[in-house]
């Protein structure tokens, strides 16, 4: 960013004062300072909207991944299920509980 050290904005404000005169300097300074302030706001518009967007897409990306890790987690059981019921073990909520007696 544009770094403006105090003696630059004073030697910049006694030229203005030559050249534009002491009656008009006031409105100059405060029409400069409306457009900055349009500038400003104009460029943090800006920003906020790349901003949104990096994050927008961020979350699409993070979705996308936890959908395609879902799928992955849904075949690996559906495969592992299938596989029980091929080799005839019955489910684990079937299996008779031995007793743990001590």
């Amino acid at each position: 960013m544009f770094d403006i050290s105090f003696w630059e904005i004073l030697i910049i404000g006694a030229i203005a004062l030559v050249v534009v005169g002491p009656e008009r300097l006031p409105k100059l300074l405060r029409t400069i300072g409306l457009w900055v302030g349009r500038a400003r706001a104009s460029f943090q518009s800006i920003r906020d909207e790349v901003e949104r967007e990096v994050n927008a897409e961020g979350l699409r990306e993070t979705k996308r991944a936890i959908e395609s890790d879902t799928r992955d987690a849904m075949k690996t059981v559906e495969k592992s299920v299938s596989e029980a019921q091929a080799d005839g073990d019955p489910p684990e909520s079937d299996k008779p509980k031995g007793d743990s007696q001590s």
